[in-house]
């Protein structure tokens, strides 16, 4: 085993840059901009990948790289002195020296900040926050790490906006600061009224991308593309935007006859969560499905899901509704194959999997198997599952769409499962694209390729992994996973409130055990598979 994987586990993207030469940063770097817009982390992990590689100082492509990560830092935290510092090394500017003075004078020490990111209550956190505030009531320091504060934990914060009074010398930023807190949380009507108040000089590329979001998920289409356009104008880089505003172009079609025309086995699988797996079941019983038979396997259940699921059959009159009951729990990936091994369930072209702990939306199968069938070559679709979180405007998005990010030295890594740290559901990644994983807790799979490719592997047992297992090996197979974001499912699974609730031991320890099977499982094919993820992520652009 490659003495890296440890380190990679624990330290994560920072870690994957170390071990790279500069040629291939760069190339990492380019892939993550075709997959996602960078958030803050990934901005400044790459600006520390690069201010720390010898090469830089000869190749004109890194200091571009460089300079572009940077700014795009800042753009995102306009008010964080060691950027602005940075910055202002490269290329001073009057205006940003004030700016830094005002902040020497009125910013939290890195001992506090550090203590606003590590808390883990909202209350006991914003304490101190507004003691400085109270003190001074233009301590934008003590503001900006309230707004992050609300951020993190949105609606348990008191109001405390009118206790601040900004310096007129930083009006600018704070406007730009507000503006970016009202967007990432997607609140509609305040991010309208913040980029109406916006000064013309930060109305860069990242805030016309995230008030273009917002105007989109309002209904404003036509300023939603505008703004898309101007971003996308400005930074050719946010490949996202692109992808986003030919979905708003051309809006995906949903072909409600596919429902009667190909016959696809809904499966699910559960072990002792009763009432999660009725709302499931519920929540499948509103959406559109016509009379395509249902398939529930209980895996040792020992709890009350067998009576209720007889509780709901009424639910599913006048189609096939079948219950298998298993004496022990087989795992996730048996559980899998046993379900697709009923003749039934082998019968029909298209089989969905869905976990029992998610609300699914209205159309979303006939949505599935409209782009599976746009493409024989696409054997599985999957879409955008998230967190919902109380109290917020927008729910995080747990999972989308990834590639292999790194194959190097028998070390392999796929890209990140989200867009950044709690990013919120607020509408960039609605669109269709293609990818090597989609997440499997909502997923269509063509019954044709399932045959060819094969069972999902019974050394992931009891969960984690499998899925994705099968999606690699799906993809070597010449077949095509695509994504499509405007099938979003709510999955319930570890939400918590503001954040996701850590894992426990046991599963860390599964994932971790799968993640090296997996590793060991791919280590001669992972050139391959690198070539597959760099001609996914240099498509043309719609």
């Amino acid at each position: 085993m490659n003495n890296n994987y440890f380190r990679l586990l624990r330290e994560g993207m920072s870690a994957e840059l170390s071990i790279l030469s500069l040629e291939e940063k760069l190339h990492y770097m380019a892939m993550y901009q075709d997959l996602v817009v960078p958030d803050a982390n990934m901005a400044a992990t790459f600006v520390n990948a690069l201010i720390v590689d010898e090469g830089m100082k000869d190749s004109p492509d890194a200091q571009q790289s460089f300079l572009y990560f940077l700014h795009l830092a800042w753009q995102h935290l306009p008010l964080h002195r060691t950027v602005l510092q940075t910055l202002q090394n490269i290329r001073p500017l009057p205006q940003r020296k004030e700016h830094l003075d005002m902040l020497e004078k009125l910013d939290l020490s890195e001992a506090q900040w550090e203590q606003v990111q590590q808390c883990d209550n909202p209350e006991k956190g914003s304490a101190p926050l507004l003691t400085l505030l109270q003190a001074n009531p233009a301590h934008i320091g003590a503001a900006n790490a309230l707004l992050s504060l609300e951020e993190k934990f949105p609606g348990h914060l008191d109001a405390w906006s009118s206790r601040f009074h900004c310096p007129h010398r930083l009006q600018g930023l704070w406007s730009y600061r507000l503006f970016l807190h009202h967007a990432a949380l997607g609140r509609h009507a305040a991010t309208a009224e913040a980029w109406a108040q916006l000064p013309g000089e930060y109305k860069m590329p990242l805030a016309c991308q995230m008030a273009a979001d917002n105007f989109a998920l309002a209904g404003a289409t036509d300023m939603a593309l505008a703004l898309y356009t101007r971003a996308y104008a400005a930074d050719p880089r946010l490949r996202p935007v692109a992808r986003r505003m030919e979905a708003l172009h051309r809006p995906p079609q949903v072909r409600e006859a596919l429902l009667h025309q190909q016959r696809t086995a809904i499966c699910l699988y559960s072990w002792n969560k009763g009432a999660v797996l009725e709302a499931t079941l519920r929540s499948l019983a509103a959406s559109h499905t016509a009379d395509n038979p249902i398939f529930v396997l209980l895996n040792g259940c020992t709890d009350d899901s067998a009576q209720r699921l007889e509780g709901l059959r009424d639910l599913f009159a006048g189609r096939p509704f079948t219950v298998v009951k298993l004496p022990i729990n087989i795992g996730a990936p048996a559980a899998r194959n046993w379900l697709l091994h009923l003749p039934e369930v082998r019968a029909c072209p298209y089989v969905a999997f869905m976990d029992d702990d998610v609300t699914v939306p209205p159309h979303w199968l006939a949505r599935y198997l409209t782009v599976m069938e746009e493409d024989a070559r696409t054997a599985v679709v999957g879409g955008k599952a998230i967190f919902p979180i109380e109290g917020a405007a927008a729910s995080a998005i747990q999972y989308f769409y990834r590639v292999v990010s790194l194959t190097k030295d028998g070390l392999l890594k796929l890209s990140v499962a989200t867009p950044g740290m709690g990013t919120r559901d607020t509408g960039l990644y609605s669109f269709t694209r293609p990818c090597m994983n989609v997440m499997g807790c909502l997923h269509l799979l063509r019954t044709a390729a399932l045959r060819e490719v094969g069972d999902f592997d019974i050394r992931y047992t009891p969960s984690q992994v499998d899925d994705l297992d099968h999606d690699l090996s799906t993809c070597l197979a010449g077949y095509q996973i695509m994504y499509c974001g405007d099938v979003t499912c709510e999955h319930h699974q570890n939400s918590g409130v503001g954040v996701r609730r850590r894992p426990g031991l046991a599963q860390v320890g599964s994932i971790i055990g799968n993640d090296l099977k997996m590793t060991y499982k791919f280590a001669e094919k992972q050139s391959e598979l690198r070539r597959i993820s760099r001609e996914l992520c240099t498509l043309p652009l719609p």
